[in-house]
């Protein structure tokens, strides 16, 4: 893997099921991302590119070839190692995932708290992402108050706030 690359697929298949109904959605996938680098998967629906992501984004295991994510591998990973390369990259969702029982403010902040950032550095954190996403007149806003835009803004807000090293 180059210096420069960030993520590394390398005969990348995956199936959902087992015996009869085992259904292969990925086939032997080679790719190379390196760092700067904006990427878009385009394809039908079921053509896996939400699997390829999640395979990537470490929320679940690959179970053949290799995904080499900022150097380490993910192949058959365990949990522990899984949790390790998530914190290292922020998840910007199709649907908000904002939790409805706290303000944005607070939806930010959690991403921080998880990352064991606090006090007055996660306040400055906080007001410049809500800042750069046009959301800091709304910080104290709970998701119901707000446009759908504005919902998915703040989803993005918190997906940067902890400068994850992906996107």
């Amino acid at each position: 893997m180059a210096g420069d690359t960030r993520i590394a697929l390398e005969k990348v298949s995956y199936s959902y099921g087992k015996g009869a109904l085992k259904k292969q959605i990925l086939f032997d996938i080679d790719a190379e991302i390196d760092a700067g680098q904006i990427v878009i998967l385009t394809g039908p629906s079921g053509s896996g590119k939400t699997t390829l992501l999640t395979l990537i984004g470490a929320l679940r295991s690959a179970q053949a070839g290799s995904v080499k994510v900022l150097g380490r591998e993910l192949l058959k990973a365990k949990e522990r190692a899984l949790i390790k390369a998530r914190r290292k990259i922020g998840y910007i969702f199709q649907s908000h995932n904002l939790l409805d029982s706290l303000t944005i403010h607070q939806n930010v902040q959690m991403a921080l708290q998880l990352a064991g950032v606090r006090g007055n550095k996660a306040r400055e954190r906080i007001g410049e992402v809500l800042g750069r996403v046009h959301l800091k007149e709304h910080e104290h806003k709970y998701p119901r108050e707000l446009s759908g835009g504005q919902k998915l803004r703040g989803g993005i807000a918190r997906a940067l706030v902890t400068r994850p090293q992906i996107i």
